[in-house]
């Protein structure tokens, strides 16, 4: 199958997932969040939308931002497969009837942190976070995942949203360190939980992996 994956930022790869994707025979299709075209999302087979810096309320700084959410508008409402995660989660929520904000008392998650409820074994255990944004979901979603006062896993039909990274690699989450402001994340220490942690997690990954693709409708 031919993947479209909108990468957002290019600090925010597909990772592991889309290592995990071609190993199953997938065909990905890169394009820039700024870039995708409308005949691009809606006629994919399946689209992934990937992370981002950026929050989905900053549309009058970056426009792109707004026109983003209109395609996927379009395409939620059409019922095509799709998979957010975290920026994408986000984009989804919005579209979708939901809202994003900043989290009221300013709290940003950053590392391996655990979901408090979780209503499927496949949401399980800790997975990479990075994000102060607090999702809404929209209307018709069914919650499948909380922690720390906001939504972390939701779906929709043929659609599912993760706010939490399970594509981050160690790489990936020690150049967000990079980017944090300064004293706010010991490097070496997440260093040290990266290296025990993701390789430790990876049949857990690959099974949400696959739960992805199937909760997507693909």
């Amino acid at each position: 199958m031919k993947i479209l994956v909108v990468r957002n930022s290019e600090t925010a790869p597909e990772g592991a997932f889309g290592d995990w994707l071609r190993a199953q025979g997938h065909e990905l299709e890169i394009v820039a969040g700024s870039d995708v075209t409308d005949t691009q999302m809606q006629a994919a087979a399946l689209v992934v939308m990937l992370g981002s810096p950026r929050g989905v309320y900053e549309g009058a700084a970056h426009p792109w931002i707004d026109a983003q959410r209109a395609m996927v508008a379009k395409r939620l409402a059409a019922q095509r497969p799709a998979i957010g995660i975290c920026f994408g989660a986000q984009m989804m929520a919005a579209a979708a009837g939901g809202s994003v904000g900043r989290h009221p008392d300013g709290v940003f998650h950053r590392g391996w942190i655990g979901n408090a409820e979780a209503a499927e074994p496949f949401l399980d255990g800790v997975w990479p976070r990075w994000h102060g944004d607090v999702i809404t979901p929209p209307p018709r979603a069914t919650v499948l995942a909380r922690d720390a006062g906001t939504v972390q896993c939701f779906a929709l039909p043929n659609a599912i949203a993760v706010q939490f990274h399970p594509e981050a690699t160690p790489d990936i989450m020690d150049n967000w360190a990079s980017l944090s402001p300064p004293g706010v994340v010991d490097r070496d220490a997440m260093r040290g939980q990266g290296a025990a942690l993701f390789e430790a997690r990876r049949a857990a990954r690959e099974a949400l992996f696959a739960e992805l693709l199937r909760r997507a409708g693909v």
